[in-house]
């Protein structure tokens, strides 16, 4: 299953609406949203578990899934723009899969998880911290190497393949910091912090190399036809690279904001519950003081 990029329409225009929306996106979309309100967003007595927050949460990610991949952008991304590609794949691994995990309700992850099967072990050992970081930064970087970038866009079967796989790290990634089972949620809000920055860190070889390359890394957009002739394919590139960094970082900012927020609010917490308990001690040693 090839595709060839070098012989490219000169225009969108002459797409079909099939190839520039395609259904099969809005179908498994539909599927996704029926799946989570009919059985994952429901308890046993078929009420709903998830709460507000967890349902627009959803609703988030698949109207997001549908614009990257159910409009002219997957046609876009995936022939002509390198920057739109990377702009995907930043909405996809960065947004769409945090917010499905925590569209979740615990309940469900606890039943999931519960079980032992092969399955689960493997998934206990794919989001342990360190295993979790570096596997999903090392497929991530691989995937942007020129050699096994082109050999994977060019072929639609290792293309779907390739991008499941980082899917799949994506959740495991981000589990150690999201996790919402307490028993599983093994790191403290400063190892949270410290865990976010250092994929930041790691992410960071990969954007450089495209943003500060001179010429134009990948064969699969080097010679397309340029639909916008405001950017050659080595400016396309460095904007590609750019994207991927602007939207780890403001993703990044604001998951540390929110980890930062709640470890502050814990603290204080217990800065009260500690003061309660002294003066409640203070009252039985001195009870004249009340």
């Amino acid at each position: 299953m090839q595709h060839d990029h070098h012989h490219m329409p000169m225009s969108l225009s002459d797409y079909s609406w099939y190839e520039l929306y395609p259904p099969a996106v809005y179908i498994f979309t539909v599927i996704l949203a029926v799946l989570y309100y009919q059985w994952i967003a429901r308890g046993k007595q078929r009420e709903i578990i998830a709460t507000r927050w967890q349902q627009t949460s959803m609703i988030g990610a698949l109207v997001s899934l549908i614009v990257i991949k159910g409009t002219p952008l997957e046609v876009l991304g995936h022939h002509y723009l390198f920057s739109v590609h990377m702009a995907q794949m930043a909405v996809l691994y960065l947004m769409i899969v945090p917010c499905m995990i925590l569209a979740i309700p615990s309940q469900r992850w606890e039943t999931w998880l519960g079980k032992k099967n092969l399955l689960t072990n493997v998934f206990h050992i794919l989001t342990k911290p360190l295993i979790a970081l570096l596997v999903f930064n090392t497929l991530f970087s691989f995937y942007h190497i020129p050699a096994v970038f082109d050999t994977v866009v060019q072929n639609m079967l290792l293309h779907y393949i390739y991008h499941i796989i980082l899917l799949i790290t994506s959740i495991t990634m981000w589990w150690p910091v999201l996790c919402p089972v307490k028993e599983l949620d093994s790191l403290s809000d400063i190892k949270k912090i410290g865990y976010v920055f250092a994929n930041g860190v790691l992410m960071t070889p990969a954007c450089a190399l495209i943003m500060f390359s001179d010429m134009p890394l990948y064969e699969a957009y080097r010679n397309v036809p340029q639909l916008y002739t405001a950017m050659t394919p080595a400016e396309d590139q460095r904007v590609g690279g750019v994207t991927m960094k602007i939207f780890q970082e403001v993703i990044y900012a604001f998951v540390l904001a929110l980890i930062f927020a709640r470890w502050v609010k814990k603290e204080r917490a217990q800065d009260k519950a500690d003061l309660e308990m002294i003066k409640n001690e203070n009252r039985h040693l001195h009870p004249e003081l009340k």
